[in-house]
């Protein structure tokens, strides 16, 4: 071909899409960090104001019915892309011309103006959790031995064994047929608002109809809409049924035999319609002739489906694009004025080859001379744990909020904020001590600083005061939680002094300037990491939404983008041992994620994990040891040292309140701190309230809301040890996520 061809990508490159039991009402997920829900009508288009500005969700229930959860919506947009090496490319359009690739059995590949008719999205939604192998904390994270325990051990016929995938195949959808089913015995596309279901010819797997409590016969469904020309794609998940075929009963915070659920994922792809005149001949006569072709997008994404976000403004301590950006920094070259090798620009660190790869990752390093920004990467880290207050008990650590961002406080934000000038720097030591507090990579099994330039024996906890990705077994510990290498690189950077002030040095008088997230992404790479940066970054004990995979760089095809894998219909893989037998299809990650990879390793149903994710007892006797077993023979511990550490506040919360002047209550008040209260959350999550934030700065609260105390009695106050409630659990009472 002659001349450059456009490049079309998925937006975002990684969607979530979120669980609820309403019938047809839902809203779209928010693409910035820390912003309420986009607002939309009823087939997804998003609402603006008066004023142009997207309307926010305020309500997460059924006005009607405080039993009933809007689904969270996946939305999906494509994108185009003159320059491949660009990220400011734009949204396609119906009607809109751009350069496609036209090619048929008879013509070369060739290029042509075309003119956009419609699209065809293509979305395969799987859940293989049942059929995969048992969570062990960080056991498999690098590979699983062959005697590693699978769930649902007894069954070990393949045929059987891919019998226990929820798979309804995939669905595509388009302008003309505009709604599809990922239901049981499959949907004929919509047309408009009629359907009505029909046999497939993909050979589907669903849960046996009488699993209880709840049957699943869907995963959630596919709309696709107009809005200024833009053909978008919605995607919605399931109905947060989980059933048992056994009689239900939970014994394990992540690893149930016999049981369902429909949390999902998998990929989603797209096909342009396109149509453009070209020159024909007939004798001595020329003509123009319309011809109607297709081109597939060349840059696909992924779709996940999880469960809800019940404090949707809190920020995690590590979002997931926080914890990519780190791996594709380092592993990937994402950002070389951040991390490379000399002079850090994209020239110097452009490897191409497999030998360039390995010397660019054994020689790149942090740049010294890098200025990270103070309001969008520094203090966005600083000022989190002090919204958990709201939905924690901060007395359990050790009788008072060690988060005070007040004037005069540790996190006093005019203080931390201001850059040494003229020789001075009178807030050194203040940023030296937070520095010093923050946990390091080789601290994760330490509860205090560990430094011995600390000036007095009495040395301070290490921070992020949060569990780690196991603190519940004796094998690989990683008990605390610490923060991503590239953001301590920018946090020792700042308490170097080596730092920028927006809003002094570029941003005077902007409003936003503190909000680098303020305005709604209009870039295809802003939509991907603002997706994610409202997804929870870590600990993976097995984790929220997604789990630890998400740190091995063989599941991308570049940044930020799952690597797909090819497979045969109703064929998806199945463990290795179980494979072997018969030499059915094995994973195999060189090769991409198949649908229902990306969330097998979470747990099931995801309502036991979820509803543990509280505290747990992380046991600081000995570094290397989480268990300890005072009555063995030989054991030279003389005490057994454990303290109650949270797991993800922003996400499962623990105590909240009502308003400014309410009393904390326990947010699952009602639903015991046991496996039984795990059953129950089975069918309790849809009752349980949202925590919508009000004020800004310094006076942002988080107050809950909707819930439904018919159903779970009145919320008791953390004194009330009454229905089974407790701060947190010990890890012999119960493992927690």
């Amino acid at each position: 071909m002659s001349k450059a061809y456009t490049t079309f990508k998925i937006h975002p490159s990684i969607g979530f899409a979120r669980l609820g039991n309403t019938d047809d009402d839902f809203y779209l997920c928010p693409e910035q960090l820390g912003e309420l829900p986009i607002a939309c009508n009823e087939l997804g288009q998003e609402k603006v104001d008066a004023n142009g500005n997207l309307e926010r969700v305020s309500q997460f229930k059924d006005a009607n019915d405080l039993s009933k959860i809007k689904k969270q919506a996946a939305r999906f947009k494509i994108f185009s892309y003159s320059d491949k090496d660009s990220d400011e490319g734009e949204e396609i359009k119906i009607g809109g011309t751009y350069d496609f690739i036209y090619e048929t059995p008879v013509i070369a590949p060739t290029i042509v103006k075309g003119k956009v008719t419609d699209i065809d999205w293509t979305v395969h939604l799987a859940n293989k959790k049942a059929s995969w192998y048992d969570f062990q904390e960080t056991n498999g994270m690098h590979g699983y031995a062959p005697d590693h325990p699978l769930r649902n051990p007894d069954v070990t016929q393949p045929d059987l064994r891919r019998q226990l995938i929820i798979d309804p195949g995939p669905l595509t959808v388009n302008l003309e047929n505009n709604r599809g089913e990922f239901a049981k015995f499959g949907t004929e596309a919509k047309k408009r608002d009629t359907s009505k279901n029909q046999k497939v010819s993909y050979p589907q797997t669903f849960p046996p109809s009488d699993i209880q409590p709840n049957p699943i016969d869907t995963l959630g469904s596919l709309i696709v809409n107009e809005q200024d020309k833009h053909c978008r794609l919605i995607v919605l998940g399931g109905n947060g049924n989980s059933g048992s075929t056994k009689t239900p009963v939970i014994s394990s915070f992540v690893n149930n035999d016999g049981w369902f659920d429909d949390i999902s994922d998998g990929p989603v792809t797209a096909t342009i319609h396109f149509s453009f005149k070209q020159k024909q001949y007939d004798g001595k006569k020329e003509k123009l002739v319309t011809i109607n072709s297709s081109m597939d997008v060349q840059v696909p994404a992924w779709v996940v489906v999880g469960y809800p976000r019940y404090a949707p403004q809190m920020q995690d301590m590590i979002t997931m694009d926080e914890k990519m950006y780190d791996l594709f920094v380092r592993k990937f070259a994402y950002d070389p004025q951040v991390f490379g090798v000399a002079p850090y620009d994209k020239a110097s660190n452009n490897p191409q080859t497999e030998t360039e790869w390995e010397t660019w990752r054994n020689d790149a390093d942090y740049n010294p001379d890098y200025y990270p920004k103070f309001y969008k990467e520094l203090w966005t880290v600083l000022h989190r744990p002090d919204s958990y207050r709201y939905s924690y008990d901060f007395d359990y650590f050790a009788g008072s909020d060690p988060h005070n961002r007040g004037t005069g406080g540790n996190l006093d934000e005019k203080a931390l904020s201001q850059v040494p000038k003229n020789g001075e720097d009178p807030y050194y030591r203040m940023r030296q001590f937070i520095y010093m507090i923050m946990r390091q990579h080789d601290e994760t099994n330490d509860y205090v600083v560990t430094n011995d330039q600390w000036p007095t024996n009495a040395k301070p906890r290490l921070m992020p005061m949060l569990c780690g990705n196991n603190p519940l077994s004796n094998v690989s510990p990683d008990k605390f939680l610490a923060m991503t290498q590239t953001q301590l690189f920018f946090l020792k950077q700042w308490m170097k002094g080596k730092f920028v002030n927006e809003c002094e040095e570029w941003n005077d008088g902007d409003k936003n300037c503190k909000n680098p997230w303020a305005n709604p992404p209009t870039t295809g790479v802003g939509i991907d990491r603002g997706v994610l940066s409202n997804i929870l970054g870590g600990a993976f004990c097995p984790g929220g939404e997604i789990s630890w995979i998400v740190n091995n760089p063989a599941i991308y095809s570049e940044p930020y983008r799952i690597k797909h894998a090819t497979y045969l219909a109703g064929a998806l893989s199945i463990p290795k041992p179980i494979a072997d037998i018969d030499g059915s299809n094995a994973p195999n990650l060189a090769e991409g994620m198949e649908p229902g990879d990306m969330t097998k390793y979470i747990g099931i149903p995801w309502q036991a994990d979820f509803h543990e994710c509280t505290t747990q007892d992380v046991d600081v006797t000995y570094r290397g040891w989480n268990n300890i077993y005072l009555n063995s023979d030989g054991d030279p511990a003389q005490q057994d040292i454990a303290y109650d550490i949270p797991w993800w506040p922003a996400h499962r919360p623990i105590v909240v309140s009502e308003g400014p002047n309410s009393p904390q209550v326990y947010w699952a008040s009602g639903i015991p701190a046991n496996n039984a209260g795990d059953l129950q959350m089975v069918e309790a999550w849809k009752d349980l309230g949202f925590l919508l934030a009000t004020g800004e700065g310094i006076s942002k609260a988080f107050y809950q809301q909707e819930r439904n105390n018919d159903a779970l009695g009145v919320p008791v106050t953390p004194g009330d040890r009454v229905l089974g409630q407790s701060i947190g659990k010990s890890s012999q009472e119960t493992n927690n996520n």
